[in-house]
């Protein structure tokens, strides 16, 4: 018997759209990304292409709220609800990082801070959806760093001062670490604010 159910999957030809998008975007640049080689990426249609982003704008601001984001949430996020306190996480998300682009062997940088860079100066709404995801992640550290002084397992700094440089950085450690395709920076900046917090909390 002839199956004739309907093989179209509109939302899934969106998702490969955006996956595609959201690769090219990380490893080559918004900007230098064109929409023909985004088509040949997610092997679409022009016109499926059309019918779900009719401007490289629309699919970057859907990257930016479907993969930028949730790769910000999984990466840094989580873990910080997972782990008993700031520190702790901290270091593992570095350590988990770190381990990754040293069996990928490439450093494409961080997600956020590459759009962030690229687009901010050029597009008010795109602007406004960085900076959101830029806002959760501090909100998340900055949280975290709060509950821990309530539960008196750190003291003598600001928690959201605190949080800012630690996203600071972070995204300054992996822009050098893409420019020299060499996880060091990483390595040196997980190390420094390991100590860094390491004097700042009273371990019980």
């Amino acid at each position: 018997m002839i199956d004739h159910k309907r093989t179209n999957d509109p939302e899934g030809v969106r998702r490969r759209i955006i996956d595609a998008a959201y690769d090219a975007f990380v490893t080559q640049g918004y900007l230098a990304t064109g929409m023909l080689e985004l088509r040949e990426r997610a092997a679409v249609s022009g016109g499926a292409m059309a019918h779900h982003f009719p401007a490289k704008r629309d699919l970057g601001l859907a990257v930016i709220r479907d993969r930028v984001a949730d790769a910000v949430r999984q990466t840094w996020i989580e873990p910080l609800h997972r782990c008993v306190d700031a520190p702790t996480a901290i270091d593992l998300i570095f350590e988990t990082i770190i381990g990754e682009l040293t069996q990928k062997d490439s450093v494409s940088g961080c997600p956020l801070n590459n759009m962030a860079m690229e687009v901010s100066q050029h597009d008010a709404e795109m602007r406004a959806l960085v900076s959101a995801v830029f806002a959760a992640w501090h909100e998340a550290l900055s949280a975290k760093f709060e509950a821990d002084v309530k539960g008196k397992r750190a003291a003598g700094f600001n928690p959201q001062r605190t949080a800012t440089l630690v996203i600071a950085a972070y995204s300054g450690a992996m822009a050098m670490a893409k420019a020299r395709q060499d996880v060091g920076p990483l390595n040196d900046c997980r190390a420094e604010l390991a100590a860094l917090l390491a004097a700042n909390y009273r371990r019980p």
